[in-house]
């Protein structure tokens, strides 16, 4: 371990976590779905997937495809939503795993429907510049959101100290069914 590191180290309070998702949970009066990207921002993935799955989280949301091919491997069922946008590519590994793809252009919601469809979710651009279509572009894609209606969508909404038109939330999920 390198010396200037040594001393440093973090405690991970799994119950607190959980108190504060039950709060989320309680607060929304819906299942929430825990961002677990990147390790679950370091704090380890599946121990904070193991603490957090007695809550009856909807599913759980990662960045790529091998962070969702990790909780598979796991044992994890529950639905894994992967946020960074999937390329077409991808899409076979994504089908073979049953991770659900969050999609924004046209181009590649046909393309999802065109191999097979599946759940997915419109990934909508509010201001963030991350992904998804432009919210104010959302009607060049009607065509092919009818075809092959998402399960979901969302959005990284910006600004959340300031007084604007939108607020900053990590995710903004909308679902129905």
């Amino acid at each position: 371990m390198d010396s200037r590191t040594r001393r440093a180290w973090i405690e991970v309070d799994l119950d607190a976590l959980v108190r504060n998702a039950v709060a989320l949970q309680r607060r929304s009066s819906k299942p929430i779905l825990p961002m677990v990207k990147a390790d679950a921002y370091g704090l380890g993935v599946l121990a904070v997937c193991g603490a957090l799955d007695s809550l009856g989280p909807w599913g759980y949301g990662v960045a790529t495809v091998t962070e969702g091919l990790e909780l598979r491997t796991a044992g994890i069922a529950r639905p894994i939503v992967v946020f960074s946008p999937i390329l077409s590519e991808e899409f076979a590994d994504v089908r073979r795993h049953k991770l659900t793809p969050t999609l924004g252009t046209g181009a590649s919601i046909k393309e999802w429907a065109a191999g097979g469809g599946g759940k997915w979710h419109l990934a909508i651009e509010t201001g963030m510049h991350r992904a998804g279509i432009e919210w104010w572009r959302i009607a060049e894609i009607l065509g092919a959101v009818s075809a092959s209606p998402p399960e979901g969508a969302f959005t990284h909404l910006h600004s959340a100290d300031t007084n604007g038109d939108s607020a900053d939330c990590h995710c903004n999920c909308v679902y129905s069914g």
